[in-house]
């Protein structure tokens, strides 16, 4: 069991969050107190963490190939990949 920093409740490890203050110190919170510090409850930040990753590798993907293609096919395809690449940016990078 570890202590939450902020209101030193009781939680079971598979809980707690590590989470650094202004200092940049590392404390325990739990879930609620997270909440409370950033507005956002924890599992839609993590979805939103992970979604950025998921941009991060579609937009280099979509990069490569928009190279790709500008090389082998001509500025007809590389403008239609850098095109496409906005429109992956863009509509992947919207969080509901």
């Amino acid at each position: 069991m570890l202590k939450c920093s902020e209101c030193s409740r009781d939680l079971p490890e598979k809980e707690a969050l590590v989470n650094k203050n202004e200092a940049g110190e590392q404390r325990i919170i739990c879930p609620e107190c997270f909440q409370k510090l950033t507005g956002v409850d924890y599992k839609t930040f993590a979805f939103r963490k992970e979604n950025a990753k998921q941009t991060f590798w579609a937009v280099l993907f979509c990069l490569a190939a928009t190279i790709y293609a500008f090389v082998e096919k001509g500025v007809e395809w590389g403008i239609g990949g850098i095109v496409l690449t906005i429109l992956v940016y863009l509509f992947s990078s919207k969080v509901k």
